[in-house]
């Protein structure tokens, strides 16, 4: 089979297309033939060789998390072949490749009508999203959110999850057309995070401020974001794009304490290690709001073999949504 193999770390030039043997399967796993393997951010970290301590995989390696196929070899597992399944995995999933060796427990069955470049797009994102809305903040009707980064993967799946639970959305972008696209996205309203947003929030809240925040960058954000936070709001951080930054949390929270905030971190893979169930029922629930039409996943395709062009263009900020690799058809 084809798959991209990384040998050594470095530049997206070290993402070689290769020939490797099929995965020998386990005992309760099953072969799936990829549909389509989503590029993350985390990707490019590792092929980077810039992991925390312990957490860089041994190479050779092949990248990839999350994605969709279907089942050509069930190995004795009750799935069957030709089932369509989604996928999210820990880091060596192997999904650029054009088949990946599962655990069939960890598999999502999907309905023979699925699209599955459409769900292929959806694990990481909106396992994230719905995890942080429904499993953390527990978001309630007639909220209001505030969501950084508001056009990238997570940030449009929050947006679309958050107004099919009957939350107004903020969305917050550093860029007019990320901002304008927010809005087509969905979101309620939008701002451009270079300005005076933190004065806009206010103006539409009528000096409420948000329930919910939600916030990829942290650096020193926190601080504004607990000005813009209502009573008994809660900030939902989930990233560090903007590094840990210099406040003094405890500090900024005594600022605020009247307003007895809520702060909390998100960690996908926390879950996924500690709480499984959680992760299958959360997804399970986001495809069938798939099927009902409620949400629409943002993405955009690559062959596989560009998997150096896709690194390329996610670590750029020139991606909306997401990106998938489609392997080549294969017998």
């Amino acid at each position: 089979m084809k798959a991209i193999l990384l040998e050594q770390t470095g530049g997206s030039e070290q993402l070689q297309y290769a020939d490797m043997p099929t995965p020998m399967l386990n005992k309760n796993q099953v072969l799936v033939k990829v549909a389509a393997a989503p590029v993350n951010f985390i990707d490019t970290v590792i092929r980077e060789g810039s992991m925390p301590p312990g957490m860089m995989p041994e190479l050779p390696f092949v990248s990839g998390v999350e994605g969709s196929g279907t089942i050509v070899d069930n190995n004795g597992t009750p799935l069957k072949k030709g089932q369509k399944v989604a996928y999210l995995g820990p880091i060596g999933a192997s999904m650029y490749a054009q088949y990946t060796a599962v655990d069939a427990d960890k598999l999502i069955v999907l309905d023979d009508e699925a699209n599955l470049l459409e769900a292929g797009s959806m694990p990481v994102t909106y396992f994230t999203a719905y995890h942080m809305l429904h499993n953390v903040v527990r978001a309630q009707q007639g909220k209001i959110a505030l969501v950084y980064a508001s056009t990238g993967g997570v940030g449009t799946a929050l947006i679309q999850l958050a107004k099919a639970a009957g939350v107004t959305v903020i969305a917050l972008d550093r860029k007019d057309a990320k901002v304008a696209q927010a809005l087509k996205l969905g979101a309620d309203y939008a701002f451009n995070s270079t300005g005076d947003w933190l004065e806009q929030v206010m103006q539409v809240t009528a000096g409420k401020g948000v329930d919910y925040i939600f916030n990829p960058v942290a650096g020193d954000t926190i601080k504004q974001d607990l000005e813009a936070l209502a009573t008994l709001g809660h900030i939902v951080i989930f990233g560090f794009l903007a590094g840990v930054g210099k406040s003094n949390l405890q500090a900024e929270v005594a600022n605020h304490f009247g307003k007895a905030p809520t702060i909390s971190y998100s960690e996908i893979y926390a879950t996924y290690f500690n709480n499984f169930p959680l992760v299958k029922a959360s997804l399970e629930r986001v495809f069938e709001l798939l099927r009902e039409g409620k949400l629409s996943p943002v993405y955009s395709t690559m062959p596989l073999i560009e998997a150096a062009k896709a690194h390329d263009l996610i670590q750029s900020g020139q991606i909306l949504g997401k990106m998938l690799l489609i392997p080549a058809s294969s017998e």
